[in-house]
């Protein structure tokens, strides 16, 4: 892997979201409900709900394909380094956005 200066720092604080995240998750584990409601896009009811457990799950889904985005950047950009910042920019901002829909749920239930 290449060591580009701005990939390092962005994958430095994808993996500090996530750890974020999931600090907070267990933090307030025990005050959080069984359901949590993720998908407000579908109509109301049960359907928005999901499990504590799925929500732990999807942390670990993204830790996962930060890693897979890593590899990728490293192996498309292949010395180009705006690509390798770009692509990972993108996981990026993909991880903000999960962080913004986190924190909004947590803040429902926890303050």
């Amino acid at each position: 892997m290449t060591t580009n200066k701005a990939t390092q720092q962005i994958l430095v604080a994808e993996w500090g979201m996530l750890l974020l995240m999931g600090a907070v998750l267990a933090w307030f584990w025990k005050i959080l409900p069984p359901q949590l409601p993720w998908f407000y896009s579908l109509p109301g009811g049960e359907q928005q709900l999901v499990s504590k457990f799925v929500l732990a799950g999807i942390l670990l889904g993204m830790g996962v394909i930060t890693g897979i985005t890593r590899v990728l950047a490293s192996w498309a950009s292949k010395g180009d380094a705006p690509v390798e910042t770009t692509l990972m920019a993108g996981s990026l901002l993909a991880i903000a956005l999960l962080a913004a829909s986190f924190f909004r749920v947590i803040q429902i239930f926890a303050l």
